[in-house]
């Protein structure tokens, strides 16, 4: 449903720095004084994620800084600070990422005034207490992405990798969790599995626009789509239309053959395995495909979106609303 940028990817790993020379994406971005800045996951010779700070003027050639601006420093994120998502609220920009320490998953958040120097904040949801997915801690809690004004006095975002929940503050800095999802998946459709959040919510005339990702099954050859749905503008846990067919769904070469986070035993597989691998594991579909989309920029009732292709490069696409609205 979207049209694809015919120069995709757009921004690759390099070979030349150890900290992302593995793997660039799953980034955010947002268009702020004519300038293009996209914050995008880097992985890196010792395949610890951090995030990188990249520029542009026409929002598709951009240019990375080469030191990080979110890096490991707690003990709950010793192993990476991936998949940001950010938001421009009350004259500051705030950017949600998650925490890896190795074992469990959390959403993290980091403030600034000017996009280069962040400070970073508390996690979002220390003491969450009720199960994402079976086999998971009680506190992972990924993909937090806050709406961009206040709802009936209150910020809300909404977070998740299994079901998609909604968190409420009175400040931003302290959130409470709300245990009702306000998407799951649906059996038949794409997002069968289970559904995660994508990019911070999007105001539209009809409502607020979440674009979400949709998994089809639990198997090594589970397929990430993108879909998309309206929540009510005076009330986010009220779903008032969503989508019955994906919107992106992995179909070029460069969306279907890379270094796959999904891979069986993660980056310790990805590791081994070399160039020459990872195409004929592609060729013969036994890779889990994925593309993935954690920012997109509204400007004249379309969407440029900025996603991540086979968790390895990253690429863009445009679609106008109605499109979407279509689908």
């Amino acid at each position: 449903m979207l049209e694809r940028y015919t120069n995709n990817p757009i921004i690759t790993a390099d070979p030349n720095n150890k900290l992302y020379s593995k793997k660039v994406y799953n980034c955010t971005a947002i268009k702020y004084q004519a300038k293009y800045f996209m914050f995008l996951r880097g992985v890196g010779d010792d395949w610890i994620s951090r995030i990188f700070l990249a520029t542009s003027l026409d929002g598709l050639s951009f240019t990375i800084n080469q030191e990080p601006v979110i890096a490991p420093e707690h003990d709950w994120e010793q192993r990476g600070c991936e998949d940001p998502r950010i938001t421009f609220l009350n004259e500051r920009f705030w950017l949600t990422y998650t925490a890896y320490d190795g074992t469990t998953a959390r959403a993290a958040m980091a403030s600034s005034n000017n996009l280069y120097d962040w400070e970073k904040h508390n996690l979002l949801f220390p003491e969450l207490q009720y199960p994402q997915r079976e086999n998971l801690p009680t506190d992972w809690s990924k993909a937090a992405a806050i709406f961009p004004e206040k709802i009936n006095n209150h910020y809300f975002l909404l977070f998740g990798d299994n079901h998609i929940w909604s968190a409420t503050s009175s400040n931003i800095l302290d959130w409470q969790s709300n245990p009702t999802p306000v998407i799951s998946a649906r059996k038949g459709f794409f997002d069968a599995a289970y559904v995660e959040m994508g990019p911070a919510p999007i105001k539209t005339d009809k409502g607020w626009l979440i674009l979400y990702h949709g998994v089809d099954q639990f198997s090594d050859k589970r397929t990430y789509r993108l879909g998309a749905a309206l929540l009510s503008l005076d009330n986010p846990f009220d779903i008032i239309w969503r989508c019955t067919k994906p919107i992106l769904e992995p179909s070029e070469p460069y969306e279907i053959s890379g270094l796959s986070d999904l891979i069986p035993g993660g980056y310790a597989t990805l590791r081994s395995l070399s160039d020459n691998d990872i195409t004929d594991m592609s060729e013969k579909n036994i890779l889990p495909k994925s593309v993935f989309c954690c920012g997109v920029i509204e400007a004249n009732n379309s969407l440029r979106l900025y996603y991540a292709a086979a968790d390895t490069r990253i690429c863009t696409a445009t679609v106008d609303l109605q499109t979407v609205f279509q689908s």
